[in-house]
């Protein structure tokens, strides 16, 4: 059998290239240049050195971001009550002006990008909107037109990826914490809600209420109705959840939290809060968006437990029928059917305007009466009618453009990776409110930003098949 010594093999073996110099070979004479390195160990290197240089630069854009995301969110919830003069005499808040600041910063930093799809459809519907106001012989508002477009643009964009981020679960939405973080949100909100209705006669309206109570006037929004006694004559007054600008938004952003909880995580006591929050804002707006949400669970979903759930709520609300003041609340499902009621203002009496003012007039019913009109064709209607989002567009702008209007809002909801519920309450929110509500525009603004999915990892961070 053929032996072989060390150094025999060292002298047959390819010398490696790592670097090190191999056992038997001859050292680089003195003064002699270095080897070069071998690219593995260039690319250990470099990988090596921008691990080390990433987290410089991650807490600065991170910050950006959250900065972005959460901006519109707190806009319309914490800072609803407050303006800034004189736009609080004129009826209008912060929350615009901090919509459109946080948009041009969002673009100017990069941090924001357009979502492709959502502006084409937004670009339709405003080009469609524009050019139906200017070829038709019928006076029209120009600012109610900007006005629109201002506030709906932040609903086109969405945070730019970020490189290098990688999912922690494979497949998992991006904004999936951001839901959740707005479910803690709301959560709070029902508990200071809970506790405002609860403690408001012990404490006195002025520590119940302190925003509207310790705020100077000049700096709060006007000709809004954020004091609301249950009854006519009652010194009992509905919860607003101390920061919202009326109990309706509260109960709204109730049901909202309410339909992220069951389709999230379902937790029974957080569940039981947020039920607790809807019931003492005693407003029917927030049961409306709940009630289209919990539709989209039970049928579409398949959550047929929440169906004995109800009963049970319903049950037990009849056996406290004597301890709790829900007649009023109960009242609310009735009110329809007064001429004088907020219910029949909002949902009922634009059908009677409708049938005066826009159906006789078949160019009205195509292409509508004009941007702004609304309010000057209510104000001679029989009945007091409101100005609600679907009435209003349908009655400016026609079937044509109020297809556009909505069809625009329907493909941003879908665009995301929200639970369907939700993505249904939300967009009931922008239904059954004014078209230049900043409220439901502000959360689904938070909730649109998010990309669609993360960002592919960098090509520097990706694992190499291994040879």
């Amino acid at each position: 059998m053929a032996t072989f010594s060390a150094g025999s093999i060292a002298a047959v073996a390819p010398p490696a290239r790592t670097g090190v110099v191999p056992a038997g070979a001859a050292a680089a004479p003195p003064g002699a240049a270095a080897p070069p390195p071998a690219r593995s160990s260039v690319r250990a290197q470099r990988h090596a050195d921008g691990q080390a240089q990433a987290p410089a630069h991650a807490p600065a854009r991170s910050w950006g971001r959250t900065v972005l995301q959460y901006t519109p969110l707190l806009a319309v919830t914490v800072l609803a009550k407050l303006s800034l003069p004189p736009l609080g005499a004129m009826g209008l808040g912060a929350d615009v002006p901090i919509l459109v600041l946080a948009t041009a910063w969002g673009l100017a930093s990069g941090l924001l990008r357009v979502h492709r799809e959502r502006l084409m459809m937004y670009l339709a519907m405003l080009a469609w909107l524009g050019c139906t106001q200017l070829f038709r012989d019928a006076p029209f508002s120009p600012a109610s037109l900007l006005l629109l477009a201002a506030l709906f643009l932040p609903l086109t964009l969405r945070l730019r990826p970020e490189r290098g981020s990688v999912q922690r679960l494979a497949g998992a939405p991006p904004l999936a914490r951001a839901l959740q973080r707005m479910v803690d949100l709301a959560a709070l909100f029902a508990a200071l809600g809970v506790l405002q209705f609860a403690l408001q006669h012990a404490l006195g309206t002025r520590l119940a209420y302190p925003v509207e109570h310790f705020v100077p006037p000049a700096w709060l929004i006007q000709k809004f109705n954020t004091l609301i006694p249950l009854d006519y004559g009652s010194t009992t007054l509905k919860s607003n959840g101390v920061f919202f600008l009326e109990p309706s938004f509260f109960s709204q952003f109730m049901a909202l939290g309410l339909l992220l909880e069951l389709s999230l995580r379902s937790r029974p006591l957080r569940v039981l809060l947020l039920v607790a929050g809807l019931a003492v804002s005693y407003s029917g707006t927030g049961l409306i968006v709940a009630g289209v949400g919990l539709l989209g669970l039970v049928v579409v979903k398949g959550r047929w437990d929440l169906l004995l759930v109800g009963a049970l709520v319903v049950l037990a609300l009849v056996l406290l029928d004597d301890l709790l003041p829900l007649q009023p609340l109960l009242r609310r499902t009735s009110e329809f059917q007064s001429a004088h009621s907020s219910g029949s203002a909002r949902f009922v009496a634009w059908v009677d305007m409708f049938d005066r003012q826009w159906w006789p007039e078949p160019a009205r019913v195509l292409f509508g009466a004009g941007a702004g009109s609304f309010a000057r064709h209510a104000a001679v209607a029989r009945q007091a009618t409101a100005e609600m989002s679907f009435s209003k567009m349908l009655f400016e702008y026609g079937v044509t453009g109020a297809v556009l209007f909505f069809g625009f809002l329907v493909a941003a909801m879908n665009s995301v990776r929200a639970p369907l519920a939700f993505r249904l309450g939300l967009c009931t929110t922008l239904l059954v409110n004014g078209a230049f509500v900043a409220f439901p525009v502000g959360i689904a603004a938070s909730v649109l930003l998010w990309p669609a999915r993360a960002a592919r990892p960098s090509s520097t961070h990706r694992k190499r098949p291994t040879p």
